[in-house]
Order: C-alpha cells, then sequence, then structure tokens
C-alpha cells in the first residue's frame, strides 16, 4: 500500500523538534506500508538542498495559508503526489487548507493535533473559523489524539473521531527513574516551549516557594521559546541562579538521560491536547505534577504517582511534596510498567490498521455511490 503524508509539522534540518509526533506516526505507518511525506514546509524555514533526515521519503514544498503565492505550488505538488498514491493521510489541520477545491478519489484518513480547534468560535472571525473547519468533513476517517479534542471536532466531522493517542518514546524495558538520595537535592524537571501557556516563569515560583519552605531543589527546564529573557530575569529576581538550568532544545537520547536523573515533573502548562512531555516523564517512572485543562487530565487521572494540580506555586509546590512523601523504587517500577502498557506501540498499529481499513470501506462505498 502506498501511503501519501501531507503536513505542515514536521522536522527540518533548520527545526529539529518541529512536528516530531507526525514523524513518529510517519515511521510507525511505515511498517508494511510505502510511506511518502510532502512536507507543507514554512517558506521561511524551506531550503531547497535539504535531505530527509529520515529513512522515509520526503519531498517539502514552500507553502503558507497567508501567502496566496505559495498555494498554486503546494496544489501542484499534491496533485502530482496523489496521482501515486493508494491512501492520502494528512496530519495536523493546516494540511487541509491546500485541498479546498481539490478532487480527491482516494481514501483519506486525516490525524487532528490542534487544541485551537477546541476553542470557541465566535463572531465574524468565528464565522470565518467554522467555514474553515468544515474542511474536516472531508477525509472519510478522523483521527484525535485525545477524547477531549474527539469531543471539541465531533461537530466538523462526517463521522464520529476516532482516538489514538501520540506516540510516547520509552526508556529501555526494566530502566527507570529512582528517588532522590537522602541529603540529596531535589531535582524538578520540565518539557516545553518558553511561553507563557508553558508557563516556565510559574515554575520557577514553585521552586522559590518550595525552597522558602526547606526544601532543597532545583529546576532544569528542557526547551527553547521567546520567554527566555523573561524567564532568566526572574531567575535573577528570586535568587536562584545556581538553581534553575535552562538546557534549551535536546536530542532524544539526551533528554531521556534527563527525565531518569530526575525526581519530580512539573509542567505549570494552561492547556495540553494530549501532552507527550507529561507521557514521557510517566514512561520514565517520575512523579508527574501538571495544571491546565484539557486531554492530559483524563490521562494524569489514571496513574496514582501524578497530580493535577491549581496554576499557582503554592498548589503545585503541596503537589510536588505529596508526592515526594509516597515517593519509592517500586511506585516508580509501576509507573513505568503502567505507562508502557498505555502507550503501546502495536496497539497504535493495531488502531491505525484498522482505521485504514474503515477510511477504504467508506471511500469504496462513496464511490460506488457516485459521490466521488
Amino acid at each position: 500500500m502506498r501511503v501519501l503524508v501531507v503536513t505542515p509539522w514536521f522536522p527540518s534540518r533548520m527545526h529539529t523538534g518541529s512536528g516530531v509526533f507526525n514523524l513518529r506516526d510517519a515511521e510507525m505507518i511505515a511498517a508494511g506500508r510505502d510511506v511518502r511525506v510532502l512536507h507543507l514546509i514554512r517558506p521561511d524555514w524551506y531550503l531547497e538542498a535539504e535531505e530527509a533526515g529520515t529513512d522515509l521519503s520526503v519531498r517539502r514544498v514552500p507553502f503558507s495559508a497567508t501567502r496566496p503565492r505559495t498555494w498554486r505550488g503546494a496544489r501542484s505538488a499534491i496533485r502530482g503526489e496523489l496521482a501515486r498514491a493508494d491512501v492520502l493521510h494528512t496530519m495536523a489541520f493546516p494540511a487541509l487548507l491546500p485541498f479546498w477545491g481539490l478532487r480527491v478519489r482516494l481514501p483519506w484518513v486525516h490525524s487532528e493535533h490542534w487544541s485551537g480547534l477546541a476553542k470557541p468560535v465566535t463572531g465574524v472571525k468565528g464565522g470565518i473559523k467554522r467555514l474553515v473547519f468544515r474542511r474536516l468533513r472531508r477525509p472519510d476517517r478522523v483521527v484525535a489524539v485525545s477524547a477531549s479534542l474527539a469531543r471539541s471536532i465531533r461537530r466538523w466531522c462526517r463521522a464520529e473521531p476516532r482516538v489514538i493517542e501520540n506516540a510516547v518514546p520509552m526508556p529501555p524495558l526494566g530502566r527507570h527513574s529512582t528517588p532522590a538520595a537522602v541529603g540529596a537535592a531535589v531535582r524538578l524537571i520540565a518539557v516545553g516551549g518558553l511561553t507563557p501557556h508553558k508557563g516556565p516563569g510559574i515554575a520557577v515560583d514553585t521552586l522559590a516557594e518550595l525552597v522558602r519552605r526547606g526544601v532543597d531543589a532545583e529546576l532544569r527546564w528542557v526547551g527553547q521559546g521567546p520567554e527566555r529573557g523573561a524567564v532568566d530575569a526572574a531567575v535573577a529576581e528570586a535568587g536562584l541562579q545556581s538553581r534553575v538550568h535552562l538546557l534549551g532544545q535536546l536530542e532524544r537520547a539526551d533528554l531521556e538521560a534527563e527525565l531518569l536523573a530526575a525526581h519530580v515533573f512539573v509542567l505549570p502548562t494552561a492547556g495540553e491536547t494530549f501532552g507527550i512531555a507529561l507521557a514521557e516523564a510517566l514512561a520514565c517512572g517520575l512523579p508527574v505534577v501538571a495544571s491546565g485543562t484539557g486531554g492530559h487530565t483524563g490521562l494524569l487521572e489514571e496513574f496514582a504517582a501524578a497530580r493535577l494540580a491549581k496554576r499557582a506555586a503554592p498548589d503545585l509546590a503541596d503537589a510536588v511534596q505529596e508526592l515526594l512523601r509516597a515517593d519509592s523504587v517500586e511506585q516508580r517500577a509501576a509507573t513505568a510498567a503502567q505507562a508502557r502498557e498505555r502507550f503501546s506501540p502495536e496497539r497504535r498499529s493495531e488502531a491505525y490498521a484498522a482505521v485504514y481499513a474503515e477510511a477504504r470501506e467508506q471511500a469504496g462505498a462513496a464511490a460506488d455511490s457516485g459521490v466521488r
């Protein structure tokens, strides 16, 4: 089976962390299938001589929804790639936009990750959004990465969206983090962009609150973003320069090493569609504290060593201390084992195989009825 993946979010040489979840899905789908990726890359990120950076066949075409001149090239590329595919799989909502007016006769699956689809749509802008969101009616099957996102987009889809969560990287079987040694500093870790949405400033405040309570702790933040200067200023104002370490973007192996060496994962996020970083932490056996709304809230409720707290330093510090009091090697081993079963790659692969079969059946029925 020849699968054409079309997505605007995919790793590139300039932005290795962009759309990693789509790369993981494409690599999983490629097991037993011939997968070709059409990356609708931002024009300012486009490098004509760029290599794929993966074993997959990747073609990059400059595209921006707000730059009309890029639409023609993207649509031309899509037409050419469709001609040699058996199944179309779009990933992330912006990938649907250049298909406007294009006739697609292939079975069509769409995977959705964007939390923006779950936000209220009102007024004039809401009317425009509703018109655009109706693009979700075109695919034969829509996949959402969390139950909460599936509920939010159901009204825009032809059929009930299937829930298949993001791929979650796992450490080697049997490896997991360990509790802090007696007398050692508690190592807090967070993974996410340095943006207001992820709450790095609140994480610094939480560390300050723990230190004020007599907890010897440090914070290691993995990720980069526009709030770096503001976070540095907050750290200096709190006098925590020796306790806060902003690590920037890390390669997968280095990130895993940081998670396995940490003691508690803390992310004061405003909301998550799924929460890959939280899931990765659980897979490493880490106790997890988070805030906000979205698909991650139901996930955290499933784990004994996870807490959802108010997005404020005192509440987050309370949750951290509660988990530290209950911490043990056995608890971490149980968390890692539960996560390994919960995020099983085999389950995800089987689920996508079923979705592909449903899409082929739906496309065949539409063709027989003359709709296609």
